[in-house]
């Protein structure tokens, strides 16, 4: 009884594998970032190369950049997490492709000694001698 059970559900069943395989493998090629590192990889040696200006790389970086948050917030839903907050234009977060730069100038501290313990310094000196 159980043979010919097994027997008249393994269409069924090989529908199914085939099924799971090929929702795993499109669900893989939908969570991948690595063809999009790539292409921000490429981006980035034509801008070494001066093959795009600084404004088509912002341009074209925020884009791939967009892609890649995309990616992530997929990659959150599918494990129970919710997606990343939206980057708007007001949110107070400096976004990728904004131009913003920031510098930063470092200088050497100079430390004086608070003048309460210069005099105690000096009372020391003048007592040992």
């Amino acid at each position: 009884m159980f043979l010919i059970d097994d027997l008249l559900m393994m269409p069924i069943n090989g529908m199914k594998f085939v099924f799971r395989t090929l929702a795993r493998t499109a669900e893989e090629q939908y969570t991948d970032d690595a063809p999009v590192k790539e292409q921000l990889l490429e981006l980035q040696l034509k801008l070494e190369n001066g093959e795009l200006t600084e404004a088509e790389y912002i341009e074209e970086e925020a884009a791939i950049l967009r892609q890649l948050r995309e990616i992530e917030n997929r990659k959150r839903e599918m494990a129970g997490l919710p997606p990343e907050e939206a980057r708007g234009p007001f949110s107070g977060k400096v976004g990728e492709g904004s131009g913003a730069s920031l510098s930063v100038e470092f200088s050497q501290p100079t430390y004086e000694q608070p003048a309460r313990a210069r005099s105690s310094a000096g009372r020391k000196k003048k007592s040992k001698a």
